[in-house]
């Protein structure tokens, strides 16, 4: 009897291992655009902080969210590494990439603007979709907020599968971070034409939105 009860925990314990999951595990590794292969000097520098999640999506399984407001933490999908380290490095590649005369870096140099990103949803969702959400905003180094401006992406997939949902919030991040470069060029610019027209002691380095090298007296 007790060599039978052997035998047969033996043979559930083969079928459970025959039966379990494979662990998959993913990386948001999406090409970004080619760095131009002219020399720029660089005018122009921009701090970037670490990537904030929130604490829903501040895991290593990949998030789904089913109808309502029930959330599914995907127990055999997993990031292969922490997400928020891997965010950062797209987003300091991909703006170093876009904006020429720039050195983006992520150790605080002084008298610079500051980036900050903050994401609240990065996920699935069970009509086939991929969502991104949160806000990017732009400080003083002593913390003055110059822009905020929250994001809101609603990306189709087009096939099924955690692969597919991965690539689509690789996609999206992308979008993002052009989108902040763009919006840094432009505000660039237009603070640049707005110096033009003030007196020398009225420019600060506030004035300048996307912070000159150059130091402006006060």
């Amino acid at each position: 009897m007790k060599r039978r009860m052997m035998a047969l925990t033996l043979l559930g314990l083969l079928a459970g291992c025959s039966t379990a999951q494979k662990l998959h595990y993913y990386s948001l590794d999406v090409d970004s655009p080619k760095p131009t292969s002219i020399m720029v000097q660089p005018q122009h520098q921009l701090v970037l902080q670490p990537v904030a999640l929130s604490d829903q999506i501040n895991r290593m399984s990949l998030v789904y969210q089913l109808e309502g407001n029930e959330l599914h933490f995907a127990e055999y999908h997993r990031w292969a590494g922490p997400l928020d380290a891997q965010l950062n490095q797209l987003t300091l590649n991909g703006l170093s990439s876009r904006l020429p005369g720039w050195v983006v870096r992520q150790d605080g140099a002084r008298k610079v603007p500051v980036l900050a990103i903050s994401v609240e949803r990065f996920q699935g969702r069970h009509d086939g979709r991929a969502l991104l959400s949160g806000r990017w905003r732009l400080l003083t180094e002593e913390g003055v907020v110059l822009r905020d401006v929250p994001f809101q992406q609603e990306l189709v997939l087009p096939a099924d599968g955690y692969g597919s949902l991965v690539d689509q919030l690789g996609q999206g991040w992308q979008l993002l971070v052009d989108h902040i470069a763009t919006e840094l060029r432009i505000g660039l610019e237009m603070n640049a034409k707005k110096l033009i027209s003030l007196p020398l002691r009225q420019a600060t380095t506030v004035d300048v939105l996307l912070g000159s090298s150059v130091e402006l007296p006060l």
